[in-house]
């Protein structure tokens, strides 16, 4: 009786590039979820703005998983999927990025001399009140018909939490549906956010 060796080569992370940028994603994208679940049900007033400046943090992280899987993908058709989810999030969180690196380099930010404050170089800044000002990160509550929906204001960034939320879940879900085309085992484009089993917020 024989053995086939292939069935017993061992699972190496460095070829599995891919599959751990999703699983990553997948990670983090709970975490988003935990923390809006937190804000819209557990607010004391003073933790909503806590709770915000980490789901944006963690909004992050999503991005970061899909990019990873987006770098090993071995198919165009794959990557496709990957950079239209990616385009759709981004277009659905604007300033996103933006926020979070505000929230990030707040030692600089507060002091008027971050990036997007002052884009030259960082030995040329000088503390800036009226920037720093002007990136002042709030946490407010805001809609219709009474439905508040959680916002984070970074700077000129407002950062709706719910609307971040869905658009890190489609996110994750295209990366998953990215694997599965690269993988040669496709499945409708959509699916996998359509029998999405993540509980609502």
């Amino acid at each position: 009786m024989t053995t086939d060796t292939a069935d017993r080569r061992p699972w190496l992370r460095t070829e599995h590039g891919a599959t751990i940028g999703h699983t990553e994603a997948w990670s983090w994208g709970r975490t988003v979820w935990l923390q809006l679940r937190r804000i819209l049900h557990e607010d004391d007033g003073e933790t909503g703005i806590i709770d915000a400046r980490q789901l944006v943090m963690a909004l992050r992280m999503v991005l970061r998983g899909a990019q990873m899987t987006r770098r090993h993908l071995t198919t165009d058709a794959g990557r496709a999927i990957l950079d239209e989810g990616l385009a759709a999030f981004t277009a659905a969180v604007p300033g996103g990025k933006e926020a979070r690196d505000v929230i990030e380099h707040f030692d600089e930010y507060t002091q008027g001399t971050g990036w997007l404050q002052q884009p030259v170089r960082p030995r040329l800044r000088v503390p800036d009140e009226e920037q720093a000002q002007r990136f002042h990160i709030d946490f407010r509550r805001d809609g219709d018909d009474g439905l508040q929906r959680p916002i984070l204001v970074v700077g000129p960034y407002p950062i709706d939490l719910i609307t971040a939320a869905d658009a890190a879940e489609r996110l994750e879900c295209d990366i998953y549906e990215a694997l599965r085309m690269d993988q040669g085992n496709p499945v409708p484009r959509g699916w996998a956010y359509d029998v999405r089993t993540i509980p609502a917020p």
